[in-house]
């Protein structure tokens, strides 16, 4: 199977997954009425989460990591359309103009570097999927967990969001956690002591990094600082 035909199944798989959960949750939305940041953040679960999908479908890294690319460039032109509809950027929380492309182009490239250094270069596929897992959920948590119970603003440092609290940078870090050790056991199959190890110190760094960074990088610098660490503590526990 070339690199070309075994791409176009990942797509597929993709296309599947993508649609039909979002499918169901634009219907429980219609149905329940979800809050918007439940909503928005429900769809942000779809898209980040699809890494999985492309590692498993793919037989190489170089299919998997073409796979984000070509979604950028079918996705891109649709969404520049889209964003013109009131409707549709008041149906997906559109928070500012462009706010979808910039996002897709984000995420999408993110995923397609991250699979490119974790499974091409290093060899460990399981390291892409802990870090955008790490990255999606935890801040969900964060965003979710610090508008709902941060109480705690984090004022003390200067160059940092100071929206952000405390008990969301802790949420992150537990949650960031949790997934992590579940990436590397279940795709890597790694010993759960070396899980521990590698992740226990991911995690708070991850949160670190998503606290210090503004503009909706995190989407980049979290992933990117998650699989470096993780791929560190394999070096200095000789798994590497």
């Amino acid at each position: 199977m070339n690199v070309i035909t075994d791409m176009l199944i990942g797509i597929k798989y993709f296309l599947v997954y993508m649609f039909s959960l979002a499918g169901v949750v634009f219907l429980i939305n219609k149905i329940f009425a979800l809050p918007k940041e439940l909503f928005r953040k429900l769809l942000h679960f779809i898209a980040f989460s699809s890494v999985i999908v492309m590692i498993y479908a793919a037989k190489n890294w170089i299919s998997a990591s073409l796979v984000p690319v070509f979604i950028i460039m079918l996705m891109y032109p649709g969404l520049s359309l889209a964003e013109k509809d009131k409707r549709f950027t008041e149906l997906v929380v559109e928070r500012r103009k462009g706010e979808l492309k910039s996002s897709l182009l984000q995420l999408f490239g993110t995923i397609a570097l991250i699979i490119t250094i974790s499974w091409g270069f290093l060899g460990h596929k399981e390291l892409a999927v802990a870090a955008i897992l790490m990255w999606g959920f935890g801040d969900a948590a964060a965003a979710l967990i610090g508008k709902r119970f941060g109480k705690h603003k984090v004022l003390r440092f200067k160059h940092v969001d100071h929206k952000k609290s405390w008990e969301g940078t802790a949420a992150m870090s537990i949650v960031a956690f949790a997934f992590g050790i579940a990436s590397l056991m279940i795709i890597g199959n790694i010993p759960i002591v070396y899980c521990l190890i590698a992740v226990i110190i991911a995690a708070p760094l991850a949160a670190i990094t998503e606290l210090v960074t503004k503009n909706g990088y995190d989407t980049v610098t979290v992933p990117i600082v998650c699989t470096c660490t993780l791929y560190l503590s394999y070096i200095a526990m000789g798994i590497a």
